[in-house]
């Protein structure tokens, strides 16, 4: 029963839906400080179905790029479709000068996705944790109002173990991967403004 539960809460949750959740998230907490008109809105929903459309492609590519797929193979497609997705999304908004959330979010998905995609293939970190408490941890940062968000992530922790899907090492290093991303991001933000400072060279573009 347990197990059954974890499995479900792992494939409700799971990484290619959490980002997505919480990038639209994002853009939803900038659209509340900004108000940007029908036509900013629509731009920046064009680049994240983008985004996602390439991130979804190259994560069905798995049979593809591997002749006998081991392991950890989906997990290594899945975080560089999401690495190059998220890059993609990042990119489009600082070439349109559309705030600093996203390409920040962006930055540290990216930067999350990097170490994984290294570390994959001798230790099968889990990606369900990494790519949980990163965007959720980003949230919460930019606004406490996502609490709930780095709720599900932290309950990810205990649901991979518990599914089977990976040991609590590898769970906790999932966290572990995320948890350090986010500290450096907010170190950095920190020292350069704030992450919630608002956009105000920006404010009111489209």
């Amino acid at each position: 029963m347990v197990t059954e539960l974890a499995r479900l809460y792992s494939e409700a949750f799971a990484p290619e839906y959490f980002v997505l959740l919480c990038t639209i998230a994002l853009v939803g907490h900038e659209w509340r400080r900004r108000r940007f008109g029908p036509a900013g809105l629509a731009g920046r929903a064009l680049a994240v179905v983008a985004g996602w459309a390439v991130a979804f492609a190259i994560y069905e590519s798995t049979g593809a790029v591997f002749e006998s797929v081991p392991s950890w193979g989906e997990d290594f497609t899945g975080s560089v479709g999401l690495g190059v997705g998220i890059l993609l999304i990042g990119i489009v908004w600082r070439l349109r000068e559309w705030g600093r959330h996203v390409p920040r979010f962006a930055a540290l998905l990216l930067g999350v996705t990097v170490v994984h995609v290294a570390i994959t293939p001798f230790w099968d970190v889990s990606s369900h944790v990494a790519y949980a408490v990163a965007p959720a941890g980003y949230l919460v940062s930019a606004d406490r109002r996502f609490w709930p968000l780095l709720a599900v992530a932290i309950g990810m922790v205990a649901a991979r173990p518990l599914a089977g899907a990976h040991t609590w090492l590898q769970s906790i290093g999932g966290f572990a991967l995320a948890a350090a991303f986010i500290a450096g991001l907010s170190y950095r933000v920190g020292r350069t403004g704030g992450a919630a400072a608002p956009d105000r060279a920006t404010a009111g573009r489209e």
